[in-house]
């Protein structure tokens, strides 16, 4: 699934908690294993092609759970599925590479901005995600093949951090 993030940069990716706030049905569908490809806007990276959209991750999913509300940046009511991503599996790429080809196909106004354009999460067929993969090219590659593994347990990781988030008071 690709999702539009307006704020998201590669230097503040290190700081964040690995997880995604949406209240759009396709998210409750999600399953362990699946991923979100994550596009910015040049204009959040400052690159010239402000429009323009960018790749500057590729999450892999832990699971799927209601909202426990405790963030107040994404109130509950608002914001009903909180997608866990597994911090040992996601690539977030240094240098964020353009897409916006990919994304928008031929005939579509590349002046638009992005955001406007991915209003929504879209599911990717198999054929767009192996064009990302190739866009994303060596960086990704060797980040897969680089990455740490996850220990026996660390794969649920998030999920436990979120369960003992849920039942604090």
């Amino acid at each position: 699934m690709i999702v539009y993030d307006k704020d998201r940069r590669p230097d503040e990716a290190q700081g964040r908690p690995p997880c995604w706030h949406s209240n759009h049905r396709l998210f409750a569908d999600l399953l362990p294993g699946d991923r979100l490809w994550v596009i910015t806007a040049g204009k959040s990276l400052g690159r010239p092609d402000q429009s323009a959209g960018y790749l500057v991750g590729m999450w892999p999913i832990v699971g799927v759970i209601e909202n426990p509300g405790d963030d107040p940046k994404y109130p509950a009511p608002k914001y009903q599925h909180r997608v866990l991503i597994s911090e040992t599996e996601a690539i977030h790429l240094d240098e964020p590479v353009c897409v916006d080809h990919l994304i928008r196909g031929e005939g579509y106004d590349n002046q638009i901005p992005i955001g406007r354009f991915l209003r929504g999460p879209r599911r990717l067929t198999d054929e767009k995600v192996r064009q990302l993969r190739a866009a994303a090219g060596a960086e990704m590659a060797r980040k897969w093949l680089t990455a740490s593994k996850p220990k026996l347990g660390d794969s649920n990781a998030a999920a436990n951090v979120e369960k003992k988030r849920s039942k604090a008071p």
